[in-house]
């Protein structure tokens, strides 16, 4: 009998999330002006109508655009629950990380993924920070671009660009420049967090062959901009505009060129906080 209950509360259960309305989807669309939510017009550009026919299909639900007059407006907008997902930069971001996380970025034609950056020392060194680094000779893994542009844009977006370190050298690869920094040529090291974990690795598992060395920062390139959704959207739905997102570029050309803008290549996921510094830049 009491598996009985138990088997009919379940069937009850399903068919009450089954009735269950899902709710809109209502998108922050940067205008100049404000206005209310509404289901896309007729007339709106082919890009954008397919773009909210797919989101609206593959959600199961009705998607709606939400004029606002700037990007800091959809942020408010967000934080205060009047829109489901929006388009921001980091200054708009800033004031709303807390209800607000980032969940997709978009990559330009020919850029990197924001590849995680690690600054390493020998571990008897005195420098504990990336600002204890001012002026210290600094090498690089290797020339090329996830080796070199990535490392440099992320330590001037923490306030460490070229300026802020002494003599700088570009090492054939990450096993050169460890070989490098272990030899005295130079006081620190910035490679990919990638290459880090190949230095590393051990054939043993669990042998770290970087004992000697020590990791004092390691931080991503803060993004430029990134879509936005609240923090208590079900983790369901915020999947699910994660996997759309990031396979459009593959399946509705003219929905993704819309979406992502001039110049784009696809959609990535970001950490929920890509738009802001994960931590002190030096001189803070």
């Amino acid at each position: 009998m009491k598996r009985l209950v138990l088997a009919a509360g379940a069937v009850l259960l399903s068919a009450a999330q089954a009735q269950a309305p899902t709710l809109p989807l209502r998108i922050a669309e940067v205008t100049g002006e404000a206005g209310p939510c509404a289901p896309l017009a007729a007339d709106a550009p082919a890009g954008q109508r397919a773009y909210v026919g797919l989101l609206a299909k593959r959600l199961d639900t009705e998607v709606l655009t939400c004029p606002v007059e700037s990007a800091a407006a959809a942020a408010e907008a967000l934080a205060a629950g009047g829109v489901d997902f929006a388009q921001l930069d980091a200054a708009a971001f800033a004031p709303v990380s807390g209800p607000a996380r980032s969940i997709l970025s978009a990559r330009a034609v020919g850029d990197l993924n924001r590849l995680p950056v690690v600054v390493a020392v020998p571990r008897k060194a005195p420098a504990q920070s990336l600002a204890d680094l001012k002026g210290a000779s600094l090498v690089f893994g290797g020339p090329m671009k996830a080796s070199l542009e990535v490392p440099r844009r992320a330590l001037a977006d923490y306030g460490a660009s070229e300026a802020f370190f002494g003599p700088q050298m570009v090492a054939l690869d990450y096993e050169d420049a460890a070989s490098r920094l272990r030899a005295g040529q130079a006081q620190a090291m910035a490679l990919h967090a990638g290459a880090w974990q190949k230095l590393c690795r051990g054939d043993q598992p669990g042998e770290d062959l970087c004992q000697d060395l020590r990791v004092v920062w390691r931080q991503r390139p803060v993004a430029g901009q990134a879509w936005a959704v609240r923090t208590d959207m079900s983790d369901d739905r915020r999947f699910r505009l994660i996997g759309i997102h990031v396979a459009l570029h593959n399946e509705a050309n003219s929905a993704f060129a819309w979406a992502a803008g001039e110049g784009a290549e696809e959609f990535e996921p970001t950490e929920a906080k890509a738009l802001i510094h994960q931590g002190p830049t030096v001189g803070s």
